[in-house]
C-alpha cells in the first residue's frame, strides 16, 4: 500500500466523438458556434474557418475531426496534438462518454465499469451516498475509488474521505476526466482492497463498497473482508455496497440475497436492499449499555 495523489493531465479542453460530430456538420460554415466543452461540465466557442476549426486557441482540421467521429470515446486537447483517452496495457483501459453533458464511464476490456443504461454515473454515485447519510464533518472510506465519483459527491456534503484502489492505470484514467477534478484533493491508498483494509486502524461514520462484479472480485464480497469493514465503521454508523444489476445472479444464486445474509452473519444490521439500485445499505449496531 502506498499513499496516491491524483495528477490532472494537462489539456486545454476535453471533447468527445459528440462534440466531433458537431462541429464537423459546421464545418465551411465561417462563424463561431458554441459546443460543450469537458465533456458537458462548461461550454465554449468554436470559431470555423473553412476546413479548419478552434477551440481554446487549438486547430483541428477537417481530416482530424473525421477521425475523430470513428472512434467512440474521449480526446484531451492541447495546444499541438489530440490524444485518445485510453491506456492499452494487460488491459484496455478507455474513458467513454456515453450521453452528451453527462458523467462519462470508464470501460475497461470492454466493460463498463459504471451504470449507465436509465442513469448516468454521477447521478449513480449521488444515490450510494446518500443511502449512507453522509453529512458534513463525517469520515468516509470509499472502497473502489474508479474515477472517484462516490468520493467527489461525499466531499460536496462536507465529509473527509479515504479512497482504495488497486489500478494505477484507472487513476491515470481518472487524472485526465474533467469530471474527476477534485479528486486530487482526496487521499488514496494504492493497493488491493483486501489487503489495504485489514492495515486500516481509522474509525468511519460512513462506507461506501464499490466493488466490480462478483465474478471479478469475489474476494470483495467474502465474510473476512465484511468483518474487516464493520471493525472500521463507528457504533451505528452505516455501509452501502453495490451488488450489481436488479436480479443479477452469479452460478444461478441471487447476489443481493447472498450479500445481505454474508454481511448479518458477520454482525451488520440489514436495513435495505434496493433491487432497482442494486444496492445493500447495513448498518453497524449501537453498543449496548
Amino acid at each position: 500500500m502506498r499513499r496516491y495523489r491524483i495528477r490532472p493531465a494537462d489539456f486545454v479542453a476535453v471533447v468527445s466523438h459528440f462534440e466531433a460530430r458537431e462541429l464537423l456538420r459546421a464545418v465551411r460554415k465561417d462563424g463561431e458556434i458554441e459546443i460543450q466543452l469537458d465533456l458537458g461540465l462548461h461550454s465554449g466557442k468554436a470559431r470555423i474557418d473553412g476546413d479548419t476549426v478552434v477551440i481554446e486557441g487549438v486547430e483541428l482540421t477537417r481530416d482530424e475531426l473525421e477521425s475523430m467521429t470513428g472512434w467512440e470515446g474521449a480526446y484531451g486537447l492541447t495546444t499541438d496534438n489530440v490524444y485518445r483517452i485510453e491506456i492499452r496495457a494487460e488491459h484496455y483501459y478507455k474513458l467513454l462518454p456515453v450521453r452528451p453533458g453527462e458523467a462519462p464511464t470508464i470501460e475497461i476490456d470492454g466493460i463498463r465499469m459504471h451504470r449507465t443504461k436509465w442513469t448516468d454515473p454521477w447521478t449513480d454515485a449521488g444515490v450510494k451516498v446518500g443511502k449512507v447519510g453522509v453529512s458534513e464533518g463525517d469520515r468516509v472510506l470509499d472502497v473502489c475509488t474508479g474515477l472517484g465519483y462516490t468520493a467527489l459527491r461525499a466531499v460536496e456534503r462536507g465529509a473527509e474521505v479515504i479512497s482504495v484502489e488497486k489500478d494505477l492505470n484507472v487513476l491515470e484514467i481518472a487524472g485526465a476526466n474533467p469530471w474527476s477534478r477534485g479528486l486530487e484533493e482526496v487521499e488514496i491508498l494504492l493497493g488491493p482492497a483486501e489487503e489495504v483494509i485489514p492495515s486500516l486502524d481509522d474509525e468511519f461514520d460512513a462506507i461506501v463498497h464499490d466493488p466490480p462484479r462478483l465474478a471479478r472480485a469475489g474476494e470483495l464480497y467474502s465474510e473476512n473482508f465484511y468483518r474487516e469493514l464493520l471493525r472500521l465503521l463507528r457504533p451505528g454508523g452505516r455501509l452501502v455496497h453495490y451488488v450489481g444489476a436488479p436480479g443479477s445472479r452469479y452460478r444461478g444464486k441471487d447476489v443481493l440475497a447472498g450479500v445481505s445474509r454474508r454481511l448479518t452473519r458477520v454482525g451488520f444490521e440489514v436495513v435495505d436492499v434496493d433491487r432497482r439500485w442494486g444496492l445493500v445499505t447495513a448498518e453497524k449496531p449501537s453498543a449496548r449499555v
